[in-house]
C-alpha cells in the first residue's frame, strides 16, 4: 500500500524521459532526502510506473512513489498547415490574455494611499503588453514559417496547441494523469506540474478528490492554455480585430516610451553637461561667466527642444490612444474574465508557485486564487519559466512540505532567512541593474552618442547585469539546484 502517490508532470518539448526524470524527480528525491526521507529500492513486483521513479519512506513508516508522467505520446501529430494556423492564432490569442490580465489591473481603483503601487504596477502591466505584443508581431511570420517548415518546432507547437485546439487529445492527456492516480490507489496525492504540466494537473485535480488529492503547480500555464481552447469558435473578423488591437496599442506604446525616455534621458544628460560647466566655473574663476552662461544655455536648450519637439504631440496622441485600447478591451472581456477564473481555482488543497518575471504564469497570479498563488523569486530574467526545479529554496522546499504535510489540513509554511536573504539580494541587484543601465545610457548621451548607441549601451548593460543576477541568484541554491545551464533546462 502506497501512503503518498506523487506524480510530476512536465512541460511542452520534453521528449526524452530520464531526462525529465533526472531534472525533476531525482532533484525532489534529493531534496525529501534531506529532511524526513530516504529512499529504497523498488520492491518486488515493482509495477505501473515510469522508468526513473523513486521509492522512498520517512521516520513515520509512510511509503511515497514519485513518478515522473509523461505525456508526449498522447499527442497527435496534425497536418503542417493546421499546426502553423494554430500557431498563427495562438500566438495573438497569448498576446490578448496578456492584455486582457493587465487590463483587470488598470480597472482597480485605487486608494489615495495606494496610488504610488497602483502607478508601478499599471506601468510594469503596460510594459509586459508592449514587451509580447511586439515579440509576437515582430515573430509572427517567420515562427509561423518555422512551425510549417522545421520539425522540431511543429513537434514544440503541436505539444501544447494539440492538447488545446484537439479534443481527443485533451481527453487522453487528462485521462492519463487521473487513470494513473485511480490506479495507484494511494492513501494522498500530490499532483505536481510544470508549464503545461501545471494546466494538464490544475485539469485533472478538478475531476479527483479533493479530500485525497493536493496540487503544487510551478510556473502554471493555465492562464494562457484555456483562451486558446476557448478562441477555437471565434471569427475571422474577430481575430482580425484583435491583432488590429494589438498592433495599435504596440505601435502607440513605443512611441510613447521612445520618446519619454530619449528625453528624460537627454535632460540628464544636459544637466550633467551643466554641471561640468559649473565646476570648471569654480575651478578658473576668471572664465566663471562664460562658464556659467554654457550650463544655462545648455540646459535650457534641451529643455526646449523637448518642448518643442513634434513627437511630444505625439505622445500627447498616442496616451488616451494606449489608454482606451487596454481598458474598453477590458471591460468588453470582463465575463471572460470570471470564466476563465473558475478553470484556475481547484477545490483540491495547494499552492501555484508563480516567478514574478515567468510571462507564462504572469496571468496566472491576476486569475489564479489569491489563497493559492504564491510568487517566488528567481533569477528576475525572462529565464525564470525554465528554473522552477533549480530553485532549491523557494521551490524544492515547498514540494517538499505538501509531500512531507499530506494528510495534513495545513502543512506548516516554509518561512525561512534564506528566501528573505536571497529575495532581499535579487531585489538589490534589480535596481543596481536599473541605475547602471540609467547611467550608461546618460554617459553615452553625454559624450555624444545618438540615441540608438546610447540606447545599445544600456541594453549591453542590463544583459551583463541580468547574468550576474543569474550566477548570483544560481549559487544561491544548495546542491545541484540552481547550477544547470540554460541550454540544460527544460520547459
Amino acid at each position: 500500500m502506497i501512503d503518498i502517490y506523487a506524480p510530476v508532470v512536465h512541460g511542452i518539448g520534453v521528449r526524452d524521459h530520464k531526462v525529465f526524470a533526472e531534472d525533476s524527480v531525482r532533484l525532489i528525491a534529493d531534496r525529501l532526502g534531506g529532511s524526513d526521507w530516504e529512499r529504497r529500492e523498488c520492491p518486488s513486483g515493482c509495477a505501473g510506473f515510469e522508468d526513473g521513479h523513486v521509492h522512498m519512506v520517512d521516520d513515520r513508516g509512510r511509503i511515497l512513489v514519485v513518478d515522473p508522467l509523461t505525456w508526449y505520446a498522447e499527442i497527435r501529430q496534425p497536418t503542417r498547415w493546421r499546426a502553423a494556423w494554430w500557431f498563427l492564432r495562438a500566438l495573438f490569442v497569448l498576446c490578448a490574455v496578456h492584455l486582457l490580465v493587465n487590463g483587470q489591473v488598470l480597472l482597480q481603483a485605487p486608494t489615495l494611499a495606494t496610488w504610488p503601487r497602483y502607478i508601478g504596477r499599471a506601468l510594469r502591466a503596460m510594459a509586459w503588453i508592449l514587451f509580447l505584443g511586439s515579440v509576437a508581431i515582430a515573430l509572427a511570420v517567420p515562427l509561423t514559417l518555422a512551425v510549417l517548415i522545421v520539425p522540431r518546432a511543429r513537434s514544440l507547437a503541436t505539444d501544447a496547441l494539440g492538447w488545446t485546439s484537439d479534443p481527443e487529445t485533451r481527453t487522453k492527456v487528462i485521462e492519463l494523469v487521473t487513470k494513473r492516480v485511480l490506479a495507484t490507489r494511494a492513501a494522498r496525492t500530490v499532483l505536481i506540474g510544470h508549464s503545461q504540466g501545471g494546466a494538464i494537473a490544475t485539469n485533472a485535480a478538478h475531476v479527483l478528490d479533493p479530500k485525497t488529492t493536493s496540487l503544487v503547480a510551478l510556473g502554471n500555464g493555465q492562464a494562457l492554455l484555456a483562451p486558446i481552447r476557448a478562441s477555437l469558435g471565434v471569427s475571422w473578423a474577430s481575430f482580425a480585430a484583435l491583432v488590429v488591437a494589438i498592433v495599435v496599442y504596440v505601435a502607440a506604446a513605443v512611441l510613447i516610451m521612445r520618446t519619454l525616455l530619449a528625453g528624460a534621458i537627454g535632460l540628464v544628460a544636459a544637466a550633467i553637461r551643466s554641471l561640468v560647466h559649473l565646476l570648471r566655473a569654480l575651478m578658473d574663476p576668471s572664465y566663471a561667466q562664460d562658464h556659467v552662461a554654457s550650463a544655462g544655455t545648455g540646459f535650457a536648450d534641451a529643455i526646449s527642444d523637448m518642448a518643442l519637439s513634434p513627437w511630444l504631440l505625439v505622445v500627447a496622441a498616442c496616451i488616451p490612444v494606449v489608454a482606451v485600447t487596454v481598458l474598453v478591451y477590458a471591460r468588453l472581456l470582463a465575463p471572460a474574465v470570471r470564466g476563465m477564473r473558475e478553470l484556475m481555482r481547484p477545490d483540491v488543497p495547494g499552492v501555484d508557485l508563480c516567478a514574478r518575471f515567468d510571462g507564462v504564469s504572469q496571468p496566472f497570479t491576476v486569475l489564479g486564487s489569491p489563497t493559492r498563488v504564491v510568487k517566488i523569486t528567481q533569477s528576475a530574467s525572462v529565464f525564470d519559466h525554465v528554473l522552477y526545479f533549480d530553485n532549491e529554496i523557494e521551490v524544492l522546499s515547498e514540494i517538499d512540505r505538501w509531500i512531507t504535510g499530506a494528510g495534513e489540513n495545513a502543512p506548516a509554511p516554509c518561512a525561512s532567512e534564506k528566501r528573505r536573504r536571497i529575495r532581499h539580494r535579487v531585489r538589490a541587484l534589480r535596481l543596481w541593474r536599473a541605475v547602471l543601465v540609467l547611467a550608461a545610457m546618460v554617459a553615452g548621451f553625454a559624450v555624444g552618442l545618438g540615441t540608438g548607441p546610447a540606447l545599445v549601451v544600456g541594453a549591453c548593460v542590463y544583459a551583463a547585469m541580468t547574468l550576474v543576477k543569474r550566477i548570483v541568484w544560481g549559487r544561491a541554491q544548495r546542491g545541484r539546484a540552481g547550477t544547470r545551464s540554460f541550454s540544460a533546462a527544460r520547459n
